[in-house]
């Protein structure tokens, strides 16, 4: 009776809400000093402003519709490549795009990783597999099980289960200063602009589109839905969102490092 237990309920109606809910504002790293989870502050206004909904909303539209266009001018010409992509200098600045997103997907990795390692290193070597699972799903507040700050949507207050934790100086979200959880470990900073580079990615379409090819389904939606995963991720802090982060950061950096590779191999 008091054990563990299964319950399949119907989400509740505020999940499907439009627009989304404003509430809880995400947070800003840590800016109290400079280090690699946090190499520099970023201003609060700017931090959200970015998340705001419709930045990702109407960029994805645009870009699919704009994609949309350019594959049937593509087929129209018979698929024939641009003038401007058989020169040097597009050749390039091609070259330099892919490696420039080779090194800054690697050093998002290893700080993706760095802040997975932390998080886990003391909950997991304490408390085992409720200490790991403690740390991967609570990502606020400081390290230890049992510890965490989570926000409540149903009375929309952060709160912790240890009344010996505060909150932060405004005494109404979790503390800046708070150490231990991926969000302040890393994921605040490197999430937020992991999502933006999402934007900056689809750079890779138009090279595509600049070769006279079509840009495939694949490729599109990818680009499209990427941004709106990683916006919903960061916009509510939410806990899976450390997971797309290493992976895909990881991912791209062996992608775009093979990328590079064939196209200095092909150089010489």
């Amino acid at each position: 009776m008091f054990g563990p237990y299964l319950a399949i309920e119907s989400p509740p109606s505020w999940f499907f809400s439009l627009p989304p809910d404003p509430l809880p504002r995400s947070l800003p790293p840590p800016s109290d000093e400079s280090t690699f989870k946090s190499p520099f502050p970023i201003n609060a206004k700017l931090y959200n402003a970015v998340l705001d909904w419709k930045m990702p909303a109407i960029f994805a539209i645009t870009y699919i519709c704009s994609v949309t266009v350019m594959n049937q001018i593509n087929r129209r010409r018979g698929y024939k490549a641009y003038a401007v992509s058989k020169t040097g200098v597009f050749k390039f600045l091609v070259l330099l795009h892919n490696a420039f997103l080779a090194v800054y997907s690697g050093v998002t990795c290893i700080a993706m990783l760095r802040a997975l390692n932390v998080s886990l290193s003391g909950s997991m070597d304490k408390y085992g597999v409720p200490g790991a699972i403690d740390a991967l799903c609570k990502i606020q507040g400081p390290r230890g099980y049992g510890d965490a700050v989570t926000y409540s949507p149903i009375n929309g207050t952060w709160s912790s289960r240890n009344t010996l934790i505060h909150l932060g100086e405004d005494q109404l979200s979790p503390d800046y200063t708070d150490v231990g959880r991926i969000w302040n470990e890393g994921l605040a900073f490197w999430g937020w602009f992991f999502y933006l580079s999402k934007f900056y990615e689809v750079v890779d379409t138009m090279i595509i589109l600049a070769k006279g090819k079509r840009s495939s389904t694949l490729q599109t939606y990818h680009h499209a839905g990427a941004m709106l995963c990683m916006w919903a991720g960061m916009r509510y802090m939410s806990p899976p969102i450390w997971m797309f982060a290493l992976v895909n950061s990881g991912i791209h950096t062996l992608m775009v490092s093979y990328t590079c590779l064939i196209r200095l191999h092909k150089s010489y």
